[in-house]
């Protein structure tokens, strides 16, 4: 079945608010066997509300919206659905039975304001709000089915779980599932990525595949929609095998986990110790190793060496070397992560040097480039990137890869 998500806010459009429903429920349906087909963002104004409607029940089966539930003026969303299916706003007993218990449980007294959360389509079903006051509303016009849900995403997401999974169950049936297995590709380029999954792109149909631009990376998801999920991973496995065999180590990780606790992991295993040496990423790198719990066990401490001064004095690279070469090459990439690895006292080191911009670049030198130094037991290794962004796409693209090749080194030292 075909769903559309209607997101409902001035504050979505003007940028105030960073609209994470939208991801979620098109997850969590996805996981249900619905094709989200169709995702609006509309205003706070009549009008152009109603036309959103109007349009999503001309191309989808279930239409369901976020935000305006709520008491005041501004929450529109329950009148302007009524007027563009051409039903009449009524007093709903339930819904102002489920506003009461919500006060009698908070124990405040319900404001007057509260009555309007109980004003709905008419004919409308109401679901149960676990986490808030608005009560949600399913209402059904020339087949097409119109779900209204809060905005906060805290209360939206338990009403789903809770009150419209149900509901959509008992209505609609099982719709089967929709399975994605997601890679983290790294150290390639897009259009050779491509090339080398050309004949799965071409032949796709059910599996579908898609390569996705990331900060540090591209995911590579291949989808499969089928009646179980165990139907689902028999149509994947051998696109899985084929994407694996083809890629090899450029898959980084599985996209379930993080790069940093994929790192993490790898450095438990070998009971090894890290620590970093950053130039232009001035502490990224540290900050994503230590967003694991327990990276204490590991994680020795950082330099941000982010001057040539910080990096002679603390480092230990010496003044010829930085004037030989520049502070953004191979050789002092490779002394910053040597000098920490001594400096710390660790079994393993990496460092950061590059161009973040939007400045400083040149023709030899073009902003976005970035040298990283891999020190451990079995030698010291540089990579090279030429990334492109912003100034703070580059530096978390850089951060990134930074722990793909410290794992990369590891894995292939050790075997």
């Amino acid at each position: 079945m075909i769903v559309e998500l209607i997101s409902t806010g001035s504050e979505l459009l003007l940028g105030d608010t960073i609209n994470t429903n939208v991801s979620w429920l098109a997850k969590e349906l996805n996981k249900l066997g619905y094709t989200v087909a169709y995702q609006t963002v509309v205003g706070d104004n009549y009008e152009r509300m109603a036309e959103v409607f109007s349009k999503a029940a001309s191309r989808a089966d279930i239409v369901i919206s976020t935000g305006g539930l709520g008491p005041t003026q501004g929450d529109i969303t329950r009148q302007v659905l009524a007027n563009a299916i051409d039903k009449d706003i009524v007093f709903n007993e339930l819904a102002m039975e489920e506003v009461k218990r919500f006060f009698k449980r908070v124990n405040r007294p319900m404001p007057d304001a509260s009555r309007r959360e109980a004003l709905l389509p008419e004919g409308s079903e109401v679901l149960h709000n676990p986490v808030g006051v608005a009560p949600g509303v399913v209402t059904v016009a020339d087949d097409i089915t119109f779900v209204l849900l809060p905005g906060p995403p805290g209360e939206m997401k338990g009403m789903f779980t809770e009150s419209l999974v149900p509901y959509l169950q008992n209505r609609f049936g099982v719709q089967g599932v929709v399975t994605s297995y997601r890679y983290g590709v790294y150290d390639i380029r897009e259009i050779d990525l491509e090339e080398r999954l050309m004949d799965l792109i071409k032949s796709q149909s059910n599996p579908t595949i898609a390569l996705l631009i990331k900060k540090g990376y591209i995911e590579v998801r291949i989808t499969a929609k089928a009646n179980t999920r165990e139907e689902a991973d028999i149509l994947l496995q051998p696109w899985d095998t084929i994407i694996r065999k083809r890629l090899g180590a450029q898959i980084g990780r599985d996209l379930t986990i993080s790069m940093e606790d994929t790192l993490g992991a790898t450095l438990k295993e070998v009971k090894g110790s890290i620590s970093t040496a950053e130039s232009c990423t001035a502490g990224l790198v540290g900050k994503l190793l230590t967003n694991v719990s327990g990276s204490s066990d590991y994680y020795r401490g950082g330099i941000i060496s982010y001057s040539d001064d910080i990096k002679h004095r603390m480092l230990g690279i010496s003044q010829d070397m930085l004037d030989t070469y520049g502070a953004v090459s191979e050789q002092v990439a490779k002394a910053m992560a040597e000098g920490a690895r001594k400096v710390i006292n660790t079994t393993y080191a990496v460092s950061t040097t590059g161009i973040a911009g939007p400045g400083g670049g040149s023709v030899e030198k073009p902003v976005g480039l970035v040298w990283f130094g891999i020190a451990g037991p079995k030698g010291t290794v540089a990579h090279k990137a030429n990334l492109i962004g912003n100034r703070e796409g580059i530096r978390q693209s850089a951060a990134e890869l930074a722990l793909y090749y410290m794992n990369l080194y590891i894995q292939e030292t050790r075997m």
